[in-house]
C-alpha cells in the first residue's frame, strides 16, 4: 500500500508542475504491481480567431511565356484549425471551370483556469479514486457556400471534437453547390482513474461537448457522407457512412451531444438501511416526525 500510496503522489506533482508552466498537462497514474497504467496529455491555450473571405472569378488558361506556353489552370485551398481536441480540416481543389466561394470562421479557446486532480482513498478501503478536472472550453463556428461549373472539382471537409468527427467528401464533380455550417462546441473535461493495490479497475475520459453539422448539396460526382459518436471510454456507439454517385441533391444534418451527470438520489446517505430499493424514494415518500426516527 505504502509503495502504491508514493507513485501514485509522485505522478499528480509531476502533472501539476508541468501544467504550471503553459497551457499543457500530462496526467498519469502507473500501477507498481501488475505494470497497468492510464496516461492522457492535453494542450491547449487562450485564443481569438475571426476569419471571412469570398472568391468569385473563373479558372482559365494563362500564357506565361512568348512562345504562347499555356499554363494549365486549377484552384486550390486548404485549412486546417484545432484547439485543444476541437478541429476542422478542408480542402478544396478545381480545374477549369467557373468558381465562386465565401466562408467565415470563428474560433475561440480559453485555458486560463487550473487542472485540478485529486486521489481519495476510504480509509480501511483498498480502492483509491484519482479525479481530474479540466475547464478549457473551446467553440469553434465555421460557415462555407461553393459553386462550380467546368471540368471537374474536389471538396472535402471533416469536423471533430475529441473522439467525434463528421464529415464529407464531394470528389470528381463537374457541378457543385454546397452549403455548409459547422458549430463545434467543447466545455470542459473530466477523468477518472479507480484503482487498487494490484490493478487499475477502470478509467473513464468525460469531455462534455457537442457538434452540429449541416450541409446542403448538388453534386454530379461522387458524394461521401460520413459521422462517427463515441462514448466516455472512446467506445464506438454510432457509425454511418454513405456513398451516392451520380446526380443528387442532398440534405444533412448531424447532431452528437456528450453531457456528463453526476445525479446522487437522495436516499444515498441511508444505503446501509435502503440497500436494494432503487425505485422507492423513502425520504420522499414518508412523513418522519421525531417518534418515526428516534423513537423505538
Amino acid at each position: 500500500m505504502e509503495v502504491y500510496r508514493i507513485a501514485v503522489t509522485g505522478l499528480l506533482l509531476l502533472g501539476l508542475i508541468s501544467s504550471a508552466c503553459a497551457a499543457s498537462y500530462t496526467f498519469g497514474v502507473d500501477n507498481v504491481t501488475d505494470g497497468s497504467s492510464f496516461w492522457i496529455s492535453r494542450q491547449s491555450g487562450t485564443m481569438k480567431l475571426d476569419l471571412s473571405g469570398s472568391v468569385e472569378g473563373d479558372v482559365v488558361p494563362i500564357a506565361v511565356t512568348p512562345a504562347g506556353r499555356v499554363l494549365s489552370p486549377f484552384i486550390s485551398g486548404f485549412a486546417d484549425l484545432a484547439a485543444n481536441d476541437v478541429r476542422l480540416r478542408e480542402r478544396t481543389a478545381a480545374l477549369q471551370g467557373t468558381y465562386s466561394s465565401e466562408g467565415v470562421i470563428s474560433l475561440r479557446s480559453e485555458a486560463e483556469a487550473d487542472v485540478n486532480r485529486t486521489y481519495f482513498k476510504p480509509a480501511g478501503s483498498e480502492i483509491w479514486t484519482i479525479t481530474l478536472e479540466e475547464n478549457w472550453p473551446v467553440t469553434l463556428n465555421a460557415s462555407r457556400t461553393v459553386d462550380y461549373i467546368g471540368k471537374m472539382i474536389n471538396d472535402r471537409d471533416c469536423a471533430g471534437n475529441s473522439g467525434d468527427a463528421v464529415g464529407a467528401s464531394f470528389l470528381y464533380n463537374t457541378e457543385l453547390s454546397r452549403e455548409r455550417n459547422v458549430a463545434l462546441r467543447l466545455d470542459r473535461l473530466n477523468a477518472t482513474v479507480i484503482a487498487t493495490n494490484e490493478t487499475i479497475l477502470r478509467a473513464d475520459v468525460f469531455p462534455t461537448r457537442s457538434s452540429v453539422y449541416e450541409t446542403r448539396s448538388r453534386s454530379t460526382g461522387i458524394a461521401d457522407l460520413r459521422y462517427r459518436q463515441t462514448d466516455f471510454r472512446g467506445d464506438l456507439i454510432n457509425l454511418g457512412e454513405e456513398r451516392y454517385s451520380g446526380i443528387y441533391e442532398i440534405t444533412r444534418k448531424v447532431e452528437m451531444v456528450l453531457v456528463e451527470t453526476r445525479e446522487k438520489k437522495e436516499t444515498d446517505w441511508l444505503a446501509c438501511c435502503v440497500g436494494g430499493y432503487d425505485d422507492i424514494d423513502l425520504c420522499q415518500l414518508a412523513s418522519w416526525g421525531e417518534e418515526g426516527v428516534f423513537d423505538r
